[in-house]
């Protein structure tokens, strides 16, 4: 939740410095955005907060029709902490992930306003996904004694795997050249064989378009 009103409190500062610098948006014209999202991710049951950096290019599709072809390349991190205490024992683990991903998007363009500087982006895909960190440490404590160990979730026991492929679907809105956005999806490919889910995924956040 602190992260997620962080992205909102983020996208608040930035509103009305976009609205009083009026930029036409090009209803048919390629473009770059850059993007810092907030990002929740239920990781086999284990839900984990974090953030996701991108950059993504819009491919005009038709010169009359506002329909774009975007891809490009995102980073995320998550990270999660549980802590027991009983009787003087005292347990904690700490998750942390780290993630490449190509998105693969049809995205539809649809500008408005007095000086076509107001734009909604619907936009649906598909997604590659490469796992690239994924450690859980384990910390004990009992009178004085303190034990801790990192495992990484790639290990034969327990066969997290490196890649996925998955879809999602989100809507963005853009006033000049400032970004905010929203998307949900999930993979095709469970993160875990046993595992009960296949990693649904949400992104919160703003961005800026070039």
């Amino acid at each position: 939740m602190k992260h997620l009103l962080s992205a909102i409190a983020l996208f608040a500062a930035f509103s009305p410095l976009a609205i009083n610098a009026q930029t036409a948006i090009n209803p048919t014209g390629d473009y770059n955005r850059i993007t810092a999202m907030y990002q929740y991710r239920d990781l086999a049951g284990d839900g984990t907060n974090g953030f996701e950096l991108g950059y993504v290019h819009g491919f005009s599709l038709s010169s009359t029709t506002p329909l774009f072809f975007q891809t490009g390349l995102k980073f995320d991190m998550g990270f999660d902490h549980e802590s027991a205490s009983e009787q003087g024992l005292k347990i904690s683990g700490d998750l942390t992930t780290m993630s490449f991903s190509v998105p693969l998007d049809i995205a539809y363009k649809l500008v408005f306003g007095d000086n076509s500087n107001v734009a909604f982006i619907p936009f649906a895909g598909f997604n590659l996904k490469v796992n690239a960190l994924a450690d859980v440490t384990a910390s004990a404590s009992y009178q004085g004694v303190k034990e801790k160990e990192t495992v990484s979730m790639f290990d034969d026991e327990i066969g997290m795997k490196r890649f996925q492929a998955g879809w999602h679907i989100g809507l963005g809105f853009q006033i000049n050249k400032f970004y905010a956005g929203a998307d949900f999806g999930t993979d095709f490919i469970k993160i875990i064989d046993n595992g009960g889910n296949c990693t649904p995924t949400f992104h919160l956040g703003v961005g800026y378009t070039f």
